[in-house]
């Protein structure tokens, strides 16, 4: 964390450190230091590093360790600047249909989070390849119908693993460098390119992700409306900022959850793994977003999910792609 932490040189160190050791004191297993290690994350200056335990951790000590947290965690979680909205956020797999408006087709599909839901990388590989292919087809399939315009419904997206969600979208979004990590004194970034999503280093292209096959590729890029929420969160948010300052987009919504930072993955010795946040997203022209993303258009969040027909962020976003001057 001292070495790493997007907010090190901020940090009382010394303190942070006296105050965790004192925490760990007695401590006779790994899974005994886990509160001293939930004590250290809420000294960070940031709220989207966090513990994840391992996956064989004893139901028991599992227990404990989450009551730990939860009591540790819950005043820092309570200064948030504002909550979660969780109306999408039950959504699990990607979707999409056509719009028909008169004579016009429009492609609506949804994004939703493609978590590492195992602290095993095979599985979380396997997992982020299976959601890259199920969004490309669905994807395919509503291109094949020859739309005029889309909806990206980022609504609900607590995030996990951007690269699968951007190989699964990118003939939609475009090829190229999307954005940058900014940390102190250093700077990278993500691109797509043909079916493949990852990190940029010194004008070096490192894949993470990629669908199989041959990748859809567009001649011309169609206008896209971008659907955000309170609920976009984190990966969700680095989707959301891929589309801006790309030509023929606009964003409905509501402000994102704001951890629109970027995580790096330690594995720690019993199988736990620590997410620590290091860096802070920006978009392709170089516009940082240190608290996420405010959208073009703000509307009022739903109080319950909405039928299609009274969803107002689709209907605004339909109104817009309608407009002679974006098709």
């Amino acid at each position: 964390m001292q070495q790493h932490a997007l907010h090190a040189k901020e940090i009382d160190w010394p303190a942070v450190r006296n105050q965790t050791m004192q925490r760990a004191a007695g401590a006779q297993t790994t899974a005994d230091t886990y509160p001293a290690i939930f004590y250290a994350l809420t000294q960070l200056k940031e709220r989207h590093s966090y513990l994840r335990l391992p996956d064989n951790l004893p139901a028991d000590t599992r227990r404990t360790a989450m009551a730990s947290m939860g009591t540790i965690l819950a005043p820092y979680k309570k200064q948030a600047p504002r909550a979660l909205t969780r109306i999408f956020t039950d959504r699990s797999e990607p979707a999409g249909h056509i719009i028909h408006v008169g004579q016009t087709a429009l492609a609506y599909i949804v994004v939703p989070k493609c978590p590492p839901s195992s602290g095993n990388l095979q599985e979380a590989a396997r997992q982020g390849q299976s959601y890259a292919e199920k969004l490309h087809a669905i994807a395919t399939d509503l291109e094949a119908q020859n739309p005029s315009g889309w909806i990206v419904d980022l609504r609900g997206n607590l995030g996990g693993n951007m690269y699968p969600m951007i190989a699964g979208i990118g003939f939609v979004l475009g090829e190229g460098r999307l954005g940058d990590f900014i940390a102190p004194g250093s700077q990278s970034g993500w691109f797509y390119r043909k079916g493949v999503a990852g990190t940029v280093q010194d004008s070096r292209e490192f894949p993470q992700a990629q669908v199989t096959g041959s990748p859809l590729a567009l001649k011309e890029l169609p206008p896209v409306a971008v659907l955000l929420d309170g609920g976009t969160v984190s990966a969700g948010e680095a989707v959301a900022i891929s589309f801006i300052g790309r030509p023929h987009t606009r964003s409905f919504g509501a402000h994102t959850f704001g951890l629109s930072t970027g995580n790096k993955a330690y594995p720690l010795s019993d199988g736990a793994t620590l997410i620590l946040c290091e860096v802070v997203e920006a978009d392709r022209n170089h516009r940082v977003y240190p608290d996420g993303i405010e959208p073009d258009v703000v509307l009022p969040e739903p109080p319950v999910f909405p039928d299609a027909k009274e969803d107002a962020a689709v209907q605004v976003a339909v109104q817009w792609l309608l407009q002679p001057q974006v098709r």
